[in-house]
């Protein structure tokens, strides 16, 4: 199978050639995993690990990355559903009409994004960087952030098109979507597992809080689904940015989220969130909602929120059945939505995930947020995918022993990760189940 053939990219000049040290780079063949049908819904017979996959050598604005670790998330499992007319994200968009859809600006309009198969799984990981394009070596700072081969980074990738999968060795990447892991120190080291998590849910929770929402200092936010990758680093997050958290989650998890610093944690299986918000507010409701759980949730949870509250789904689109307008209009709600994978497809805005990823890193770093991590090796990937496709995990499971046969410079400094605890146990993952933090 063959991925990434990579094109100069419109009005590029130059021959499209990349750079590796001295010597242009060759196409190499790898192992990883692949989705080769759209599938009804996800299991594990969806993804097959193949040993033939092609990644080309990187185009004028791509790097090549050798890959590390890859963190696993709900969005993967849901993209092997993305292609059926009865469900997935394509129809929860387009409602099955395949149109474009217009917004309020003049000569602009949106096409229906393609979901092409086969495809390799994986939409974020951390690694090396193997080549590059011959603009990327011939650039300073920007727009591709100075990227040279052998630097360490993290990236998310694209979820939509069949390229840059992280489920696999090699994975081929547009450079400006594409952040530098902090420089490495014995006393403050991120190691690829850590920096393989952080893209996706910390940068979610980022732009959802402080983009979206932007909450302040002393209000109050409920959080949906909070034990998961993005609700973990949410809850910490926003009682990092002084907020008194409300979080739901299920029966076995309230330990969990409590743990992270939630003040008050809601069993969903037995009692009414919305209600639990209002109680806890004396009627008023709470400031800010974030819709971590099931977009079908968004609008009865819009209840919990006082008048003039915000409101940010991460979960999906909220689908019509279930959108309650005269709650929003009347008590005047503001809505938003994050898709950090949406940004990736447009070279309009795709340069904003280097930003959001290293502001992630940055917060890591600052003791913002701690890390409940478990590994799987990437032979296992499907398992841990059947773990997460439940949607009730805790924390974030990420893969490692991408090349068995190696030692990265990860295995010399394993002893200065700081660990505190452990995540959920699940029987997929290996011994290295842990948490890790900045800060005790």
């Amino acid at each position: 199978m063959e991925t990434g053939a990579a094109q100069p990219t419109k009005g590029a000049a130059g021959d499209g050639r990349a750079v590796s040290s001295s010597k242009a780079s060759a196409a190499i063949i790898c192992g990883g995993w692949v989705v080769r049908n759209s599938v009804s819904s996800w299991s594990s017979s969806a993804a097959r690990m193949m040993r033939d996959i092609v990644v080309v050598p990187p185009g004028p604005t791509q790097v090549r990355v050798k890959i590390y670790a890859a963190g696993v998330n709900p969005l993967d499992a849901r993209r092997a559903t993305f292609g059926q007319p009865s469900g997935g994200l394509k129809s929860l968009l387009f409602g099955g009409g395949g149109s474009y859809q217009t917004n309020g600006t003049a000569g602009t309009r949106y096409a229906e994004p393609l979901f092409p198969f086969p495809y390799v799984m994986g939409i974020e990981g951390a690694g090396v960087v193997e080549s590059v394009g011959w603009e990327v070596a011939n650039d300073g700072e920007q727009p591709y952030g100075g990227l040279r081969v052998g630097d360490r980074v993290a990236f998310i990738s694209n979820s939509v098109q069949q390229t840059g999968g992280t489920f696999c060795q090699y994975a081929l990447l547009h450079a400006d979507a594409v952040c530098k892991i902090p420089p490495a120190s014995q006393d403050d080291y991120i190691d690829f597992v850590e920096a393989a998590s952080i893209p996706f849910a910390a940068g979610a929770a980022y732009v959802a809080l402080f983009d979206k929402l932007r909450v302040q200092p002393g209000r109050s936010i409920f959080i949906s689904g909070a034990s998961g990758g993005v609700g973990t680093v949410a809850v910490q997050m926003a009682k990092y940015a002084g907020l008194s958290v409300l979080a739901s989650c299920s029966t076995h998890n309230m330990g969990y989220v409590q743990q992270l610093g939630a003040d008050f944690v809601f069993d969903y299986t037995s009692t009414d969130p919305t209600e639990q918000c209002l109680e806890h507010t004396q009627g008023v409701g709470v400031d800010y909602v974030l819709e971590l759980a099931d977009a079908a949730l968004a609008a009865q949870h819009g209840g919990a929120l006082r008048f003039g509250g915000h409101m940010c789904v991460l979960s999906g689109p909220m689908p019509n059945e279930t959108m309650n307008h005269n709650i929003f209009f009347n008590r005047q709600i503001s809505l938003s939505y994050v898709s950090l994978t949406g940004l990736y497809s447009s070279d309009a805005t795709r340069g904003v995930l280097r930003s959001v990823i290293q502001t992630a890193l940055q917060l890591y770093q600052a003791g913002a947020f701690r890390l409940f991590l478990e590994t799987a090796p990437l032979e296992r990937a499907t398992e841990a995918l059947d773990i997460v496709a439940t949607s009730h995990t805790r924390g974030k499971i990420v893969l490692t022993n991408f090349h068995p046969s190696e030692e990265s410079a990860d295995d010399k400094v394993v002893g200065t990760r700081r660990r505190t605890g452990a995540g959920a146990s699940n029987e997929t993952t290996n011994q290295r189940t842990c948490a890790t933090g900045r800060h005790e």
